[in-house]
């Protein structure tokens, strides 16, 4: 029989998947605006995988892979890595979650649906730890002034979803955790004394 935190944590789990597969795809992960030195309607955009520039009162977009200097660091591999296991850990644990509760009959797993609610709440940890530092990487190049006006990108839209996505991932898994069974072994609680006298 499934239970309301099971209920809601199937419900949430497929949501904030999809935000997290939206930012893992989308090229938004860092923006500019009105850049110094461009037309006031170019618009410049990146993400883990491509850059692109958008002239906005034409909507041509011109996307195209990430530079080498870009792709030669490790830690946009690492990235890379970790928000395709954060998707692919979170779409096999649902699958995992769904067979555990067992809609077709009254025998639910209980330990199967905790266990995928513990590597959902994984999947959902590691992109938002993705997103955080890909954060604080755009926010460190806002406030080093070694860094010329022409390069300082602002957080894009990805990351937001990236970090809601995260949470609603996590919080689903929580809540399919809280589905464990602890079945501890009975107690005799029966005292035996010996014959009445």
């Amino acid at each position: 029989m499934a239970t309301c935190s099971m209920i809601f944590g199937l419900i949430l789990t497929p949501l904030g998947w999809i935000l997290l597969l939206t930012a893992t795809v989308t090229p938004q992960w860092r923006e500019f605006a009105q850049r110094p030195g461009y037309s006031l309607d170019l618009f410049f955009y990146d993400g883990l995988w491509e850059t692109c520039k958008e002239v906005t009162t034409f909507n041509i977009r011109e996307c195209k892979p990430l530079l080498k200097e870009a792709v030669a660091s490790w830690w946009i591999h690492l990235q890379r890595f970790l928000a395709i296991i954060s998707v692919i850990i979170g779409a096999l644990s649902y699958v995992a979650a769904h067979i555990g509760v067992h809609w077709w009959d009254d025998n639910s797993m209980p330990n199967l649906t905790g266990s995928a609610g513990l590597f959902i709440a994984l999947a959902g940890s590691l992109y938002i730890c993705v997103v955080s530092y890909r954060a604080f990487e755009i926010l460190s190049a806002i406030m080093d002034s070694a860094i010329e006006g022409v390069e300082k990108f602002s957080m894009g839209t990805c990351l937001y979803l990236g970090w809601c996505g995260g949470f609603v991932v996590l919080i689903s898994g929580i809540l399919l955790m809280c589905n464990y069974s602890c079945k501890c072994p009975a107690r005799d609680t029966d005292l035996h004394y010996g014959p009445n006298v």
